[in-house]
């Protein structure tokens, strides 16, 4: 065979089965991702709290308290946080940093909403009141409050 006969053949031959096996791979992967999300799709989400209203009372500055809020999803849908859960100062000052266990709730989960210890000294003393929002897919309550008050002195 002669090279020019030979350099016909190779441009002719072309890689069919690296096509069809990429073409199943990419139908594949689709077909995982699009199936694990929507196993809730078709419900409600439906945000709840056990306490919507916190009061902690009188604290004397230099004592350490924290802040947990279990939220539960009593709906039929998946319940996901668009972000992490924050605290407007409403009064006072210095609010704590939150953190949440789960940003995505399956129906009848729960997951708690916390703050690590933190306290108040001489200068930050009087009334607090924080609004903490939980913003979510919950199209009834889709920016929940929850206040937590408390009054801080010697």
């Amino acid at each position: 065979m002669s090279k020019k006969s030979r350099k016909k053949r190779q441009k002719k031959a072309f890689p069919w089965v690296f096509v069809i096996l990429g073409g199943v791979l990419i139908t594949g992967a689709i077909f995982l991702f699009t199936n694990t999300s929507n196993e809730y799709s078709g419900g409600t989400p439906v945000i709840a709290v056990e306490e919507q209203n916190v009061d902690m009372g009188y604290i004397k500055l230099g004592e350490t308290r924290s802040l947990n809020i279990k939220v539960t999803n009593t709906g039929d849908g998946l319940l996901r946080f668009k972000e992490k859960p924050y605290v407007e100062v409403l009064e006072g000052c210095c609010p704590p940093q939150l953190s949440v266990g789960s940003m995505t709730l399956k129906p009848g989960e729960s997951t708690i909403v916390q703050s690590p210890p933190f306290m108040m000294h001489e200068g930050m003393d009087g009334k607090h009141d924080f609004a903490i929002h939980l913003k979510t897919n919950d199209s009834e309550n889709p920016d929940y409050l929850v206040h937590v008050l408390s009054d801080w002195g010697p």
